[in-house]
């Protein structure tokens, strides 16, 4: 046995020995010399390339850091969606949040409270690039200057998104100008500004500094190309924590989304909190501690603001109401909702557990419309409620004799075309509550609502039941169907979700196919004044918020390039300012899903 500790005492000096004979030694103390760099090569974008290869005339296309090359090279440099026009200097200029100054003189006074909390989110995410510490301070003042026009702070379908955004190098200081109409523009502004900079931190090197660099000039002219350009999370089939709400906020801020679609009830919870019922959440809620109080609810829709994001809440009805809604025989207001948690469900529901509103139950509609007033005392103007309204199982309504009686005392069939006949009556009177407790609150007129597509939805029904004026109809039916088409053409405003391309839960379940983030991509929408945009749904059957980044982020960012730019170019093109927009994600605190293999990360379009 000691013999054996000798031999391997000889033999590791002997391979000392060959390692100082041979040179290696300086090399492995030296093992984090730039042996790499990135090189921004036209038409192919950044590659990594050998440090000693390179020639001495071409540095000024040379960066240590993929992220530095990945901000300049290209039309469009790491920018995410992708502008209208955009010209981007390829030199930069070391920058430090703490010499960041905004000046608020050309806005108006009342916006200058909403736009100094859009600039504080600037700051933090800068930092952000760092992981929160910029060590390489430089004391080169950045001004932003900010024009917006309007005092105007709604946020609604015909909000002015549009901006300009110049940047401009001097000896003394770098001039950032902002043009927007509305605070909402300056703020997508603010978010292509904090594109314009990255972090400086060669991938190559054992030295703990970071750096910022911004681009030395740009002008950038941009606006969306739809109005509509959504997300919706489902956090009713799982409770999905206030911070994970809002850090999903904060990813679609970064990718220029607006509409926060939030399905926060369904027949298995009810966890949205009513201040004038209080019963919802006592018997809806899975627990007492997977609540959204009332006071949470309100600050949300503040934090989503901020970031230039409407929050439009769903109660769904008439089907998917259940849990929740089982309490009214208990306090004697009858049956609110039928079917509830009723087994075998195959014939009541579409999945378990089964529970539908009672139309037949005039109490229904008095404690519905009591959550209607909550609802619209907490929204901010103009008022926006998606009423859900699909999937309503008729053999449910048929099985309840209370439902059939009174059915028949409406001389409503109790074939398919009776039920369509309740079913739109349902919605008459749900948006009758709806429009007189907006008014009792806030002095509001009637305003749109939206609702899902549905048999009531069909081309051959809808004008019958539906007014054109009021219902924006979400169709989620898959890209083959002709149902988005015919309703355009009939004159409905509408919004797409495919549910075989766009639905992130597919391809975790059953027979669905996962769509990529390059088949999300690469979907087109129709161009009409009546079609406003489209959204991408993150259902929440087999996820709660522990594999929520991941599932979302990226896909939705390319989605959110589709709505926002609606480009004509394919994914080549557009995968190196997504990888740069994931590595921006993650800095920020998100944990998007990679989009391949870490070299092709490195080396721009060499994996197609």
């Amino acid at each position: 046995m000691a013999s054996r500790w000798v031999l391997l005492a000889v033999v590791a000096v002997h391979l000392g020995h060959c390692i100082e004979e041979n040179g290696l030694t300086d090399t492995i103390s030296h093992v984090y010399e730039p042996t790499w760099m990135y090189k921004c090569v036209p038409d192919e974008g950044c590659q990594r390339t050998r440090h000693h290869q390179l020639s001495d005339n071409n540095t000024s296309l040379l960066f240590g850091s993929l992220d530095v090359c990945r901000t300049v090279c290209g039309r469009f440099g790491g920018l995410w969606p992708r502008p209208v026009t955009a010209a981007i200097s390829m030199q930069t200029v070391g920058i430090h949040p703490n010499y960041l100054r905004f000046d608020l003189a050309n806005v108006p006074v009342e916006t200058r409270e909403l736009l100094v909390e859009m600039t504080k989110v600037v700051g933090e995410n800068l930092f952000a690039e760092c992981d929160g510490d910029v060590t390489e301070m430089v004391e080169t003042p950045v001004i932003v200057f900010m024009n917006v026009k309007t005092d105007d702070m709604t946020l609604s379908w015909e909000t002015n998104e549009a901006y300009a955004l110049d940047v401009q190098t001097k000896e003394t200081q770098i001039a950032v100008h902002i043009h927007a109409e509305t605070v909402y523009g300056a703020r997508h502004a603010l978010e292509t500004f904090t594109q314009l900079v990255a972090a400086d931190k060669p991938d190559y090197s054992d030295q703990k500094k970071c750096g910022l660099q911004l681009v030395t000039g740009a002008k950038i002219r941009d606006r969306p190309v739809y109005k509509h350009r959504g997300l919706l999370l489902d956090c009713s089939r799982h409770f999905i924590p206030m911070v994970d709400i809002k850090r999903t906020i904060d990813g679609m801020a970064a990718n220029k989304m607006n509409i926060f679609h939030w399905h926060v009830t369904d027949s298995h919870s009810f966890p949205l909190e009513s201040t004038r019922v209080p019963q919802f959440t006592r018997y809806g809620a899975y627990s007492a501690n997977e609540i959204y109080s009332a006071e949470e609810v309100r600050e949300l829709i503040k934090y989503a603001q901020v970031r230039g994001v409407r929050v439009v809440i769903e109660i769904d009805a008439p089907a998917h109401a259940g849990n929740g809604w089982q309490w009214g025989k208990e306090y004697g207001f009858g049956e609110l909702a039928v079917c509830v948690n009723q087994w075998p469900w195959r014939h009541l529901c579409v999945e378990p557990p089964c529970g539908q509103l009672n139309p037949a139950n005039p109490a229904m509609y008095r404690v519905l419309r009591d959550l209607y007033r909550d609802i619209a005392e907490a929204i901010p103007q103009p008022a926006l409620l998606h009423m859900g309204g699909d999937e309503v199982c008729i053999e449910c309504w048929n099985a309840t004799e209370e439902i059939t009686n009174y059915m028949k005392q409406k001389k409503f069939e109790t074939n398919e075309n009776g039920f369509i006949e309740l079913w739109a009556e349902f919605h008459q009177k749900a948006l009758e509550a709806w429009d007189q407790e907006l008014e009792a609150a806030n002095g509001t007129p009637p305003q749109p609502v939206m609702l899902w597509s549905s048999e009531l939805t069909q081309a051959h029904r809808i004008q019958q039941h539906l007014s054109k004026e009021r219902y924006v109809i979400q169709v989620w039916e898959p890209i083959n169907s002709p149902l988005l088409n015919q309703l355009i053409k009939q004159g409905y405003r509408t919004v797409s979700v495919p549910k075989d391309i766009w639905y992130l839960d597919h391809g975790f379940w059953g027979t669905t196919k996962y769509s990529n983030w390059r088949r999300m991509y690469a979907h087109t929408l129709p161009r009409d004044d009546n079609f406003l945009g489209g959204e991408v749904a993150m259902w929440t059957e087999y996820l709660d918020e522990q594999g929520l980044d991941t599932r979302v982020w990226p896909r939705a960012a390319a989605v959110g390039e589709r709505l926002w730019a609606d480009p004509v170019s394919g994914v080549q093109g557009a995968e190196p300012r997504l990888q740069r927009q994931r590595a921006r994600l993650l800095s920020r605190g998100l944990r998007p899903d990679a989009l391949g293999p870490a070299w092709c990360a490195q080396h721009d379009a060499k994996c197609f």
